[in-house]
């Protein structure tokens, strides 16, 4: 297995694609997406979710989708579930906090219509980085799971031998993915991107995936990152493709521009529950035909209220 990224010396074909200009439409965005089988979600539960992407890939007519989340997430893995996108979902956490659990995914999970992986944060976080590095899996002590189920409910964690030191470890395979798709407050077209608030995965999720999308608040010149270069989380020869999307984490919150709709979370989450799947996915992925339709019906006066809590 081999990471994107081998070394400081940036190859000839690297160099040549971080200067070309990787601006598309968010209906392309969508269809690159939907092309490949395996997605990786960048964000943090409610913050920095690639919302419009995912809305956009479900358009596009994803489906028998393997979901690597963040180590926490919410309605960013929960809509592609309730979409029926989803075959199988890396589990650690997955819910609405004080409104209850992810309802699409207890669902599905409960039903048996979607594979289950059970993980936590090592799983995920050392999975990833293991992708992103080029290793085929990262050891770590056999206490982190001993007396736990893991070992026993996911078949990917396995004991071996540490061939230092004779003890017996377990080892969290690579979870590389076809795709990552991560929300931006910055980028320019070139690709290098900034996070503001992001939760420092966005590079190894993006070096673990054989494609990166990036949706951004703003897009700037590259002028401007250079002037800003210690913001760049994620240079531009990781990217592959960069989407102007304004609210394009909604309704998760974007660091700097808007806060949490916590009054639309509410809405999807008691229509999922309620048995009105259909209903909350007509109205706001599926009839929309442009990302303005879907801040319109979303309405615009509640979206500006959201820039008061950025």
């Amino acid at each position: 297995m081999q990471s994107r990224y081998t070394g400081i010396i940036m190859p000839l074909g690297r160099l040549m694609a971080a200067i070309q200009d990787k601006v598309v439409s968010l209906d392309r965005a969508g269809a690159m997406i939907a092309e490949r089988k395996v997605v990786s979600l960048a964000g943090s539960h409610s913050v920095n979710s690639p919302m419009a992407l995912i809305r956009a890939a479900i358009r596009a007519g994803a489906g028998g989708l393997s979901i690597i989340p963040p180590v926490t997430t919410s309605i960013a893995a929960d809509m592609l579930i309730a979409a029926g996108c989803v075959d199988t979902f890396y589990l650690c956490y997955i819910g609405f906090e004080t409104l209850g659990f992810a309802p699409a995914f207890r669902a599905a999970a409960e039903a048996g219509t979607i594979n289950v992986i059970e993980g936590d944060e090592p799983f995920v976080m050392l999975g990833t980085r293991a992708a992103a590095g080029g290793y085929p899996f990262i050891p770590v002590n056999k206490g982190v799971y001993e007396g736990t189920d893991l070992p026993r409910l996911n078949p990917m964690l396995k004991k071996v031998t540490d061939p230092f030191s004779g003890e017996e470890v377990y080892a969290i395979p690579a979870l590389k993915a076809d795709v990552c798709i991560l929300h931006a407050q910055a980028a320019d077209q070139q690709g290098n991107a900034q996070f503001w608030g992001g939760n420092n995965q966005e590079l190894d999720k993006a070096m673990a995936a054989d494609y990166v999308v990036v949706s951004t608040e703003r897009l700037v010149s590259v002028d401007a990152t250079r002037r800003d270069v210690d913001r760049v989380s994620l240079p531009g020869h990781m990217v592959d493709a960069v989407v102007q999307v304004p609210y394009g984490a909604h309704p998760t919150a974007s660091p700097q521009f808007y806060g949490t709709d916590e009054a639309h979370l509410k809405t999807y989450f008691e229509a999922v529950h309620g048995g009105r799947t259909d209903e909350y996915l007509d109205r706001f992925v599926r009839n929309p035909a442009a990302h303005q339709d879907y801040l319109n019906e979303v309405d615009l006066g509640a979206l500006f209220e959201l820039q008061k809590n950025a």
